[in-house]
């Protein structure tokens, strides 16, 4: 095979422009392949970001569970779905059919409200724990990010001319930040391997100024049960409760504020998933494993809540407790489809796009393997001498097939080079010129590859073919 390679390259040399003219043609398709595969993934990715900053995917955890066994009685009894009734009405006695109906489905919500009121509750509630953040991380399928955090107030240690005796201490992980949106506005965020360590650095918000008056946070240190906390940043978190200036907020690793607060429990545990289209399936999947870890019996009602972002959002102060169950149960199904369907319509879409991009990388491809097909034709008719002599002194059909294919793959190989090359530079235009979505990545590369290769053999073979089937005799007669 390295002799085949050796005497490819020397052939390739001996005609530079023909040669050159179809590498061009070759390194074209392959870029217009890479481009297309980068746009095409580039442009899902970003809207599967926009719609992931949207909420969809993001699944909060917390201790406690809102339904008491007398709102999850009542809300079965007075409408189905666990909703409320309000129904029409019975049906008349001489509909027979509407009737049936109406019979089976009392009995059904009677028999189900019979199960609710015989609901165990376990009182108290078991707080969040580090185990139960380790299973969600390790064992929940369809997870990109877990993160558990704590908030306290805590006391700060006298300190001379400072007024504030206390502050309100967030303890979050390194996923945190991306998955609440946090905006850094000065200074560096705290590093994973400060996060492992448990380092004493903080992160403020600006409001926190009331710390030093008048004067910049950055490199400041606060006085924490005999630890000097250093600030190392200012963000911008959703966390803050605008308004609420009173106790200043501060954000440090997870582990050092538990030690700070003197508690192991979490206040809630943050998941999200890897898709709109999975969020549902991650949540029944979250409430699975707690309930192992909790062993909770089959007659006994979650001692936790699992909410994603659509039922956490709706508004519950002030409405009947009845009211806000029905909807919550009934909005998960709507919340699955709904999603479920945006994603396949996204996928659709993308398909869609990606394939007609696809359809001018073909015709580049095409292109350049015409000019692969006619450089080893070309090649083949003035080495007819050549192929006569090698076959005379014992070469077989099989060897000079191998010679011309290799010439015709290490061609389109080089193409692909090429092309992978300019393809790169083709995105990073796009992103940096017309801050289009773009994605490049390994497997984009070994596309581009094993589609040069494929070219190389599939426009290759005509011509070796043909050369391997040269009647030796009139091979060396030619001139």
């Amino acid at each position: 095979m390295l002799v085949n390679l050796g005497m490819a390259l020397k052939a390739l040399s001996r005609n530079r422009l023909q040669a050159s003219l179809a590498l061009s043609g070759m390194a074209i398709g392959v870029a217009m392949v890479v481009i297309v595969a980068g746009l095409g993934r580039g442009a899902q990715l970003r809207i599967e970001d926009s719609i992931e900053r949207a909420g969809p995917t993001r699944i909060t955890v917390r201790a406690g569970n809102f339904q008491p066994t007398a709102i999850a009685a009542a809300a079965f009894e007075e409408g189905s779905g666990g909703g409320l009734g309000g129904g029409d009405g019975d049906p008349s006695p001489g509909d027979a059919d509407a009737l049936a109906v109406t019979l089976a489905l009392r009995e059904e919500k009677e028999a189900a409200a019979k199960a609710a009121a015989a609901m165990k509750v376990r009182s108290p509630a078991g707080p969040l724990t580090l185990v139960e953040l380790e299973a969600l991380a390790t064992e929940v399928a369809d997870v990109r990010a877990v993160a558990g955090s704590v908030v306290a107030n805590v006391r700060l240690d006298e300190a001379v001319g400072r007024r504030v005796r206390a502050v309100r201490l967030h303890g979050y992980q390194e996923a945190w930040p991306d998955m609440s949106g946090w905006r850094l506005i000065r200074g560096r965020e705290i590093t994973r391997s400060e996060h492992s360590a448990s380092a004493a650095v903080a992160l403020l918000p600006p409001a926190a100024d009331r710390l030093w008056p008048a004067q910049d946070p950055l490199g400041r240190t606060l006085l924490i049960n005999g630890r000097q906390i250093t600030v190392v940043g200012l963000v911008d978190a959703p966390e803050i409760e605008e308004g609420f200036v009173l106790v200043p907020d501060v954000f440090v690793p997870l582990a050092l504020a538990q030690a700070l607060a003197k508690q192991t429990r979490l206040d809630r545990i943050d998941v999200r998933s890897i898709s709109v289209a999975r969020t549902t399936a991650v949540a029944a999947s979250i409430t699975e494993t707690l309930r192992r870890i909790r062993e909770l019996p089959d007659d006994t009602l979650n001692d936790f809540r699992v909410e994603t972002q659509t039922t956490s959002a709706m508004p519950g102060l002030g409405n009947d407790p009845r009211l806000a169950m029905a909807v919550q149960s009934n909005v998960v199904e709507f919340e699955k489809a709904s999603w479920e369907e945006m994603a396949r319509s996204l996928r659709r879409a993308g398909q869609t796009f990606t394939l007609l991009l696809s359809a001018a990388a073909a015709v580049s491809l095409l292109v350049g393997g015409i000019g692969v097909m006619n450089v080893m034709l070309v090649s083949v008719t003035a080495r007819t001498r050549e192929i006569g002599l090698r076959m005379a002194i014992g070469a077989r059909v099989r060897d000079v097939l191998t010679q011309f294919l290799v010439e015709a793959v290490t061609l389109a190989l080089l193409g692909g080079v090429l092309g992978l090359l300019v393809g790169a530079c083709g995105l990073w235009a796009a992103d940096r010129g017309f801050n289009w979505a773009t994605a490049l990545s390994m497997d984009m590369l070994l596309l581009g590859i094993v589609v040069a290769a494929v070219t190389g053999i599939v426009f290759g073979f005509g011509p070796a073919h043909h050369a391997a089937r040269l009647d030796p005799l009139v091979a060396l007669r030619s001139e």
